[in-house]
């Protein structure tokens, strides 16, 4: 990221929408990969108030891949579904997973809208 006036400013930006299921983790990335040199993260889940996003932060591994969770989301960050934007500063080392809680009522899962910064 480029600095202005001390501030960081975005030379590249990559957004999409991920799902993440219930019943298991997906990577909260706008591609197939993190971008090159990111530095900063914003996320903003939408679904109804009875879902919640649980988050889990991985880094990436000596070879250079990711290990995906596997385990339930019970000691992660959970966040409601129809809350304000999430803000991250957060380098392409470490990949931001999500998953669905439910908070009530049934649901198969929740949209993420993922935007990269780098």
């Amino acid at each position: 990221m480029a600095s202005n006036f001390g501030n960081p400013t975005a030379n590249q930006v990559a957004s999409a929408s991920v799902f993440c299921p219930v019943g298991s983790w997906a990577a909260l990335r706008a591609g197939t990969a993190n971008i090159a040199s990111r530095q900063w993260i914003m996320i903003q889940p939408q679904a109804r108030a009875t879902i919640r996003l649980a988050l889990r932060f991985v880094n990436k591994n000596s070879d250079g891949t990711f290990t995906a969770p596997t385990s339930a989301a019970h000691p992660d960050f959970k966040i409601p579904s129809d809350g304000p934007l999430f803000q991250l500063p957060l380098g392409a080392d470490v990949t931001l997973y999500g998953r669905a809680v439910q908070n009530g009522g049934t649901s198969g899962g929740i949209k993420v809208i993922v935007s990269e910064f780098s």
